[in-house]
């Protein structure tokens, strides 16, 4: 029974830990901005080629926001004037839609910025003087008009059809399993959908990883210290390190028999690592991992022969990783918990 409870608690640890995780705020890695006769809709999301505007499940929201702006009276801007009508969701949490605060903001443009691409095609960036901005998830979304009354266009059936031929357009041009950014501009003028490509901050950071580190530990109410290294390869997915995998080689030191003639004892252990940035912000990572381990080299009686370790990582910071850990023998025998603190160099 002792056994059961201690691979239980230590499941929801792991659960918990992922689940707290996810809830982190969204880093949009990819730009699409499609141009219309009167409007320009700008789309930020994680996944523009996964997700694309999301048109079915969102027409429920534009028509929110379109009944909001017919019961509120806006001033009509001068020429060079914007007017920016943003939407805050105030829900209970990340999945909850419901507008409990509008702010609008009217501000001076005092500049035009265009884009102009190698034919001479131009885009002008600062289109519009209204900007309606809504965000749910993962999705952020700004659209550019001249006149509040363009907005019906959203829901239009030329409106789907377009959104439908322009995502069709972007999985022909980039597939299902694209992982760099996007910055793209889709002309949806004409019938036939013209795309536009801009180059993106963001690259490809994969790397080679080789570190060392210390660490301490309780371990069967015994305090152990460790000396490790890593040797891994980290890969990233729009501009942010996502996914980690190594092996882990421990010299775990033994101080409980310390005698005369020996201070301490070796432990040896193997483990492969994977690692996931469940963070979608850049300045905000947020690292979760699940190690298997083997004692390779045993030279005392601390740990059993034939002992495994499987252990929960949470990086702390890029100095400090704790570790919740389970050891057993054999096919889960004699399990016994510990804890680490390691600490790269």
């Amino acid at each position: 029974m002792k056994t059961v409870k201690t691979i239980f608690l230590f499941i929801l640890l792991l659960l918990f830990s992922i689940s707290v995780s996810a809830m982190a705020g969204y880093y949009k890695g990819d730009t699409i901005r499609y141009k219309f006769d009167k409007m320009l809709v700008e789309v930020s999301t994680t996944d523009a080629i996964q997700k694309g505007l999301q048109i079915d499940s969102n027409s429920d929201r534009i028509k929110q926001i379109q009944k909001i702006l017919n019961e509120i009276s806006i001033d009509q801007p001068a020429k060079d004037e914007r007017v920016t009508i943003s939407f805050k969701e105030m829900g209970d949490d990340l999945y909850v839609w419901n507008y409990k605060e509008v702010e609008l903001e009217r501000s001076k443009r005092n500049r035009k910025t265009l884009v102009v691409f190698e034919d001479g095609t131009t885009f002008e960036k600062d289109f519009g003087r209204y900007c309606i901005t809504f965000l749910f998830k993962d999705i952020e979304t700004n659209v550019f008009t001249d006149d509040l009354a363009d907005l019906e266009l959203l829901l239009a059936d030329e409106f789907v059809t377009k959104i439908k031929h322009a995502e069709q357009f972007m999985n022909g041009k980039f597939g299902a399993k694209y992982k760099k950014g996007i910055n793209a501009w889709l002309d949806l003028r004409s019938d036939e959908v013209k795309g536009y490509f801009q180059n993106n901050t963001s690259k490809n950071l994969d790397m080679l990883l080789l570190s060392g580190g210390i660490g301490s530990g309780w371990i069967k109410n015994t305090f152990v210290s460790d000396i490790h290294f890593r040797l891994g390869v980290s890969f990233s997915q729009k501009g942010m390190f996502k996914n980690m995998y190594a092996v882990d080689y421990n010299l775990m030191y033994d101080f409980s028999e310390s005698n005369e003639n020996k201070f301490y004892e070796l432990n040896h252990f193997l483990s492969l690592t994977w690692e996931h940035n469940f963070s979608n912000t850049p300045e905000l990572d947020k690292w979760y991992g699940f190690s298997f381990g083997y004692l390779v080299k045993r030279n005392n009686d601390f740990f059993k022969e034939n002992t495994f370790k499987v252990a929960v990582n949470k990086k702390i910071n890029d100095t400090f990783i704790i570790k919740p850990e389970l050891y057993f023998n054999d096919f889960f025998k004699n399990i016994y918990p510990g804890v680490r603190l390691s600490v790269a160099f």
